[in-house]
């Protein structure tokens, strides 16, 4: 896969979503997604949302290590950079979430416990487009590649829409979480060839 190509995809949607979220209001669509709920789908996104907690990082590493160890320890390293550098946001900036701002319109959702703080940036987010595009790079390359790429991106904003169906983050939090993610990716994509010839170097040094 072109790690351009799913960059410039993701913020192009970013984007979109931001505009209609500048037309409409932020505190709006983020009470709107919130407020499209059904049980069933309250059951789905709360199981669906543990996927950027841990799976598909853990899936995205050992996928892009089957193909390419050199890449999964680069990609890696960068994914572990965002991640420290999402949360040191999140701590810095303190933002309050949903809950603390729009109190009781914020539904209760069973088995949902409701963070208060640190909400900028989704930390859930930014994870998830970053060990998707991981094992979007771990796919070989066939007729079915733009499946793949809609299927990984979909999958990813689907996160995203789950935080904030569940109370847990409003659009801005999310999309602040996207294009962080995507900035980090489209580095770690420009600068491994520098990596890969650093290590093959220094293993003829050796």
């Amino acid at each position: 896969m072109n790690y351009r190509l799913y960059v410039y995809t993701n913020l192009f949607v970013s984007i979109i979503i931001g505009f209609s979220s500048i037309f409409l209001g932020f505190d709006t669509l983020t009470i709107g997604i919130h407020h499209l709920n059904h049980q069933i789908l309250d059951i789905f996104f709360k199981n669906y949302t543990i996927w950027a907690e841990w799976p598909v990082i853990v899936i995205g590493i050992l996928l892009l290590t089957v193909k390419n160890w050199r890449m999964s320890v680069w990609f890696s390293l960068v994914f572990g950079i965002e991640a420290l550098t999402v949360q040191g946001i999140k701590v810095i900036l303190n933002l309050p979430r949903p809950i603390e701002k729009f109190g009781a319109e914020i539904r209760n959702i069973e088995g949902e416990v409701l963070k208060h703080f640190q909400a900028f940036p989704s930390g859930h987010t930014s994870a998830a487009f970053f060990a998707t595009g991981m094992i979007l790079l771990a796919i070989p390359e066939n007729s079915k590649k733009h499946l793949f790429l809609f299927i990984g991106i979909f999958s990813a904003f689907m996160v995203a829409y789950s935080r904030i169906y569940l109370g847990q983050h409003s659009v801005e939090d999310i999309i602040s979480g996207c294009v962080i993610s995507n900035a980090f990716f489209y580095f770690a994509g420009y600068s491994y060839p520098w990596f890969n010839q650093k290590l093959k170097s220094n293993h003829q040094h050796a």
